[in-house]
Protein backbone atom coordinates (compact mmCIF):
# COMPACT_ATOMS: atom_id res chain seq x y z
CA UNK A 1 0.00 0.00 0.00
CA UNK A 2 1.31 3.43 -1.06
CA UNK A 3 0.19 6.70 1.02
CA UNK A 4 -0.12 10.15 -0.08
CA UNK A 5 -1.32 13.21 1.48
CA UNK A 6 -5.06 12.49 0.46
CA UNK A 7 -5.05 9.06 -0.88
CA UNK A 8 -3.58 5.66 -0.43
CA UNK A 9 -2.89 3.26 -3.33
CA UNK A 10 -3.85 -0.25 -2.94
CA UNK A 11 -3.51 -3.29 -4.98
CA UNK A 12 -7.09 -4.24 -6.85
CA UNK A 13 -9.13 -7.28 -4.76
CA UNK A 14 -11.91 -9.15 -6.67
CA UNK A 15 -14.33 -6.85 -4.57
CA UNK A 16 -13.44 -3.66 -6.58
CA UNK A 17 -14.00 -5.11 -9.91
CA UNK A 18 -17.81 -4.25 -10.41
CA UNK A 19 -17.23 -0.32 -9.78
CA UNK A 20 -14.01 -0.24 -11.72
CA UNK A 21 -16.43 -2.09 -14.42
CA UNK A 22 -19.05 0.54 -14.26
CA UNK A 23 -16.74 3.30 -14.66
CA UNK A 24 -14.85 1.96 -17.51
CA UNK A 25 -17.96 1.69 -19.12
CA UNK A 26 -19.27 5.16 -18.43
CA UNK A 27 -19.10 7.46 -21.26
CA UNK A 28 -16.68 10.04 -19.46
CA UNK A 29 -13.84 7.54 -18.58
CA UNK A 30 -14.65 5.57 -22.24
CA UNK A 31 -12.77 8.40 -24.13
CA UNK A 32 -10.16 8.81 -22.96
CA UNK A 33 -9.17 5.00 -22.91
CA UNK A 34 -7.76 2.32 -25.58
CA UNK A 35 -11.23 0.06 -24.50
CA UNK A 36 -12.67 -0.35 -27.65
CA UNK A 37 -15.93 -2.74 -25.93
CA UNK A 38 -17.99 -2.80 -23.59
CA UNK A 39 -17.03 -4.75 -20.83
CA UNK A 40 -18.92 -7.53 -18.54
CA UNK A 41 -17.93 -9.23 -15.22
CA UNK A 42 -15.94 -11.98 -17.36
CA UNK A 43 -13.62 -9.03 -19.07
CA UNK A 44 -12.95 -8.04 -15.77
CA UNK A 45 -12.03 -10.81 -14.18
CA UNK A 46 -9.92 -11.90 -17.19
CA UNK A 47 -8.17 -9.20 -16.49
CA UNK A 48 -7.82 -9.18 -12.58
CA UNK A 49 -6.73 -12.71 -13.03
CA UNK A 50 -4.11 -11.80 -15.45
CA UNK A 51 -2.63 -9.15 -13.59
CA UNK A 52 -1.93 -11.68 -10.57
CA UNK A 53 0.50 -13.20 -12.61
CA UNK A 54 1.35 -11.09 -15.44
CA UNK A 55 5.00 -8.90 -14.43
CA UNK A 56 4.46 -6.14 -16.92
CA UNK A 57 1.44 -4.37 -15.14
CA UNK A 58 0.91 -3.17 -11.73
CA UNK A 59 -2.71 -1.54 -11.00
CA UNK A 60 -3.71 0.00 -7.90
CA UNK A 61 -7.15 1.44 -6.72
CA UNK A 62 -7.14 5.01 -5.56
CA UNK A 63 -9.16 5.06 -2.08
CA UNK A 64 -9.29 8.47 -0.15
CA UNK A 65 -7.91 8.44 3.21
CA UNK A 66 -10.29 10.09 5.04
CA UNK A 67 -12.68 7.44 4.79
CA UNK A 68 -11.41 4.18 2.30
CA UNK A 69 -13.94 5.30 -0.39
CA UNK A 70 -13.25 4.26 -3.82
CA UNK A 71 -12.28 7.08 -6.26
CA UNK A 72 -10.12 6.48 -8.92
CA UNK A 73 -7.65 3.64 -10.83
CA UNK A 74 -3.89 3.95 -11.40
CA UNK A 75 -0.99 2.22 -12.54
CA UNK A 76 2.39 1.54 -14.51
CA UNK A 77 1.61 -0.80 -17.48
CA UNK A 78 3.46 -2.19 -20.10
CA UNK A 79 6.29 -2.42 -18.35
CA UNK A 80 9.62 -3.17 -20.09
CA UNK A 81 12.21 -4.38 -17.52
CA UNK A 82 15.15 -4.51 -19.96
CA UNK A 83 15.07 -1.63 -21.25
CA UNK A 84 13.58 0.37 -17.94
CA UNK A 85 9.99 1.97 -19.12
CA UNK A 86 6.33 2.04 -18.52
CA UNK A 87 3.40 3.57 -19.14
CA UNK A 88 1.36 5.73 -16.33
CA UNK A 89 -2.74 4.73 -16.42
CA UNK A 90 -4.65 6.97 -13.92
CA UNK A 91 -8.20 8.23 -14.05
CA UNK A 92 -10.65 9.41 -11.54
CA UNK A 93 -14.07 7.27 -11.90
CA UNK A 94 -16.23 9.86 -10.97
CA UNK A 95 -16.54 13.80 -12.32
CA UNK A 96 -17.44 14.84 -8.79
CA UNK A 97 -14.10 13.76 -7.21
CA UNK A 98 -12.54 15.80 -10.32
CA UNK A 99 -10.50 18.68 -9.53
CA UNK A 100 -9.69 17.70 -5.56
CA UNK A 101 -6.04 16.84 -6.03
CA UNK A 102 -6.49 12.96 -5.71
CA UNK A 103 -5.33 11.92 -9.21
CA UNK A 104 -2.45 14.55 -8.66
CA UNK A 105 -1.52 12.59 -5.34
CA UNK A 106 -2.02 9.65 -6.45
CA UNK A 107 0.65 10.21 -9.56
CA UNK A 108 3.44 11.44 -7.29
CA UNK A 109 2.86 7.98 -5.42
CA UNK A 110 2.82 6.07 -8.96
CA UNK A 111 5.99 8.46 -9.77
CA UNK A 112 7.72 7.60 -6.85
CA UNK A 113 7.03 4.24 -6.78
CA UNK A 114 7.87 3.84 -10.42
CA UNK A 115 11.49 5.55 -9.75
CA UNK A 116 13.05 4.98 -6.79
CA UNK A 117 11.28 1.54 -6.33
CA UNK A 118 11.29 -0.17 -9.70
CA UNK A 119 14.22 2.28 -10.94
CA UNK A 120 12.54 2.44 -14.10
CA UNK A 121 14.20 5.29 -16.40
CA UNK A 122 11.05 6.76 -18.17
CA UNK A 123 7.80 7.00 -17.03
CA UNK A 124 5.37 7.96 -19.66
CA UNK A 125 1.98 8.79 -21.19
CA UNK A 126 -0.30 8.15 -24.19
CA UNK A 127 -2.86 10.77 -24.44
CA UNK A 128 -5.75 11.60 -27.22
CA UNK A 129 -5.42 14.93 -28.47
CA UNK A 130 -8.56 16.30 -27.33
CA UNK A 131 -7.82 15.19 -23.73
CA UNK A 132 -7.22 18.92 -22.98
CA UNK A 133 -7.74 18.21 -19.09
CA UNK A 134 -4.85 15.42 -19.14
CA UNK A 135 -2.50 17.29 -21.32
CA UNK A 136 -2.58 19.95 -19.10
CA UNK A 137 -2.37 17.81 -16.14
CA UNK A 138 0.94 15.58 -17.15
CA UNK A 139 2.53 19.11 -18.12
CA UNK A 140 1.57 20.48 -15.13
CA UNK A 141 3.21 17.17 -13.81
CA UNK A 142 6.70 18.25 -15.36
CA UNK A 143 5.86 15.42 -18.49
CA UNK A 144 7.35 17.03 -21.76
CA UNK A 145 5.87 16.32 -25.05
CA UNK A 146 8.24 13.27 -26.85
CA UNK A 147 5.84 12.92 -30.36
CA UNK A 148 2.95 12.02 -31.84
CA UNK A 149 1.28 9.08 -33.37
CA UNK A 150 -0.72 10.07 -36.27
CA UNK A 151 -4.44 9.49 -36.61
CA UNK A 152 -4.18 6.64 -34.32
CA UNK A 153 -7.57 6.91 -32.38
CA UNK A 154 -10.66 6.45 -34.23
CA UNK A 155 -13.23 8.18 -31.85
CA UNK A 156 -16.81 9.93 -32.56
CA UNK A 157 -16.67 9.58 -35.97
CA UNK A 158 -12.86 10.26 -37.35
CA UNK A 159 -9.82 9.87 -36.36
CA UNK A 160 -7.54 11.71 -34.01
CA UNK A 161 -3.71 11.71 -32.59
CA UNK A 162 -2.35 10.24 -29.76
CA UNK A 163 0.26 12.46 -28.15
CA UNK A 164 3.39 11.15 -25.99
CA UNK A 165 4.34 12.29 -22.78
CA UNK A 166 7.03 11.47 -21.14
CA UNK A 167 9.21 11.57 -17.66
CA UNK A 168 12.68 10.54 -17.27
CA UNK A 169 14.16 9.30 -13.63
CA UNK A 170 17.04 12.14 -13.36
CA UNK A 171 13.79 14.59 -14.45
CA UNK A 172 11.97 13.74 -11.72
CA UNK A 173 14.61 12.94 -8.82
CA UNK A 174 16.02 16.80 -9.36
CA UNK A 175 12.23 18.09 -8.74
CA UNK A 176 11.45 15.72 -5.69
CA UNK A 177 14.72 14.68 -4.04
Amino acid sequence: MLEGKQVRLRKIEEVDLPKLRDWRNSPYIRAYTREYRPLNMLNQNKWFSSLLIDQTNVMFVIEKKEDSELVGCCGLTYLNWKEGHGEVSIYIGDQKWQEKGYASDALQLLLNYGFCELRLHRIYAIIFEYNEASIKFFEKNKFKLEGRHREARFWDGKFHDELVYGLLEHEYLEEHI
